[in-house]
């Protein structure tokens, strides 16, 4: 790991390098703008290097921590600063590589050019261009701390499910994921969250996983705040990949990783919500029932994969219409589509959107939709099975959101 680290920083500080030499000519060399331009940057830079190599040497160290709040904030302004500054780079490597492709097909050509390989207006229009594509990054990173970190938004979507009793039209079932309550720097703004969910006056509420970064404790102050969402059939919740305190280096077998994961449980009944690991339960609406079955955390790749399918379907019945909650929305094709057992929804989260994207009428975009194929709403299979994949009302390691809204979702059964 040691090695590694080193690694990183050399390579980041000859990229950081690279780029001051680029761009610090922009300003007159003997001049005190230079001087505090230069001061800065390598401050900065350094500050960003240290708070990297310190994270990574004391992170098996940490002890859990209730606020997380500030330290998010911090890394938060010094990831926009760092890829930042990276964006920067890539007008004017194109433009050394294209220079060395020059250079090279005249080592090996008779062709020779009188035009000198640097001007002065190409020199200042790559620097601006740096400096443009930078300043344009950070200002919308940051703003969307500013801005989108806490503007949630209610998302209203039909879902006209086959095979559904006519018991089952219009009833609403609020869907939220991700909370993340160890980002979170209020009670209040989670209040709004609350208002927001009980404004709609839901028959069912679900939440899909993630309530907590890494730690049980992180949930604590805001339990007598979940325990105000109100709903006529009932509030059901899962596990997501972050409930299992998997990040902090403890291992399965250690009694504060036990204490923490039976704590978490606790958490859940604490906040007046059924935590469905593996096993199902059966909702009355009317004259008719409804399968709520609820998996733990089950994600292709490297995420782990507590969830059993198998034996949380075991006592469904199979005439009766089936919702599942499962934090992963790759388990929809992994398992999901092709199980032997009737599923008509999947609700899931998981994704954030990536917190970065764009989500407007007509256009939905984000660089997390090339890791996931289901990242955000609505998906339909052949089969006439679906998928609702919420982005997550809470945030991660980058406390803001760019066009990707925290979102509470509401949706009519119809």
């Amino acid at each position: 790991m040691i090695f590694r680290l080193v690694f990183f920083i050399v390579f980041f500080l000859l990229l950081d390098y690279y780029l001051f030499s680029s761009i610090s000519p922009f300003f007159n060399k003997s001049s005190l703008l230079n001087r505090i331009f230069n001061c800065i940057y390598w401050l900065v830079s350094f500050a960003i290097y240290f708070v990297i190599i310190y994270v990574v040497l004391n992170f098996e160290r940490r002890t859990p921590s209730v606020h997380f709040n500030n330290e998010i904030l911090i890394s938060s302004f010094m990831f926009i600063v760092f890829i930042s500054k990276f964006f920067a780079l890539f007008p004017l490597i194109i433009d050394d590589l294209l220079r060395l492709i020059r250079i090279i097909i005249n080592l090996f050509t008779d062709s020779s050019s009188d035009r000198p390989f640097y001007s002065v207006s190409r020199l200042n229009f790559l620097r601006n261009t740096s400096i443009v594509i930078a300043s344009s990054f950070f200002i919308t990173m940051l703003g969307g701390v500013l801005f989108g970190r806490y503007n949630f938004k209610l998302k209203h979507t039909n879902i006209k499910l086959k095979k559904f009793s006519t018991s089952f039209l219009g009833l609403k079932i609020i869907h939220i994921s991700d909370l993340h309550l160890g980002s979170f720097n209020s009670i209040e703004k989670l209040n709004n969250v609350v208002d927001l969910i009980n404004s709609e006056n839901p028959d069912i509420v679900v939440f899909t996983g993630d309530l907590v970064n890494n730690y049980y404790n992180e949930a604590v102050p805001y339990i007598e705040t979940l325990k105000k969402i109100q709903s006529k059939y009932g509030n059901y919740s899962v596990l997501g990949n972050h409930d299992y305190c998997d990040y902090v280096g403890w291992k399965r077998s250690s009694e504060k990783w036990k204490n923490n994961f039976n704590n978490m449980i606790e958490i859940h009944e604490k906040m007046g919500f059924k935590l469905l690991l593996n096993e199902s339960v059966k909702i009355k609406v009317g004259d008719s029932k409804i399968n709520l079955v609820g998996v733990e955390n089950w994600g292709a790749g490297n995420f782990n994969k507590d969830g059993d399918l198998s034996k949380a379907m075991l006592d469904i019945d199979n005439s009766i219409p089936t919702i599942l909650l499962s934090h992963d929305p790759s388990h929809w094709t992994a398992q999901v589509l092709d199980f032997p057992k009737r599923i008509d929804l999947q609700l899931a989260g998981h994704t954030h959107g990536m917190q970065f994207g764009i989500d407007i009428p007509g256009i939905k975009w984000s660089p997390v939709q090339w890791r996931y194929k289901q990242w955000s709403g609505l998906y339909k299979s052949k089969s006439n099975k679906y998928i609702y994949v919420n982005t997550g009302v809470g945030n991660l390691a980058y406390a803001g959101r760019v066009g990707m809204m925290p979102e509470i979702s509401v949706l009519n059964l119809s």
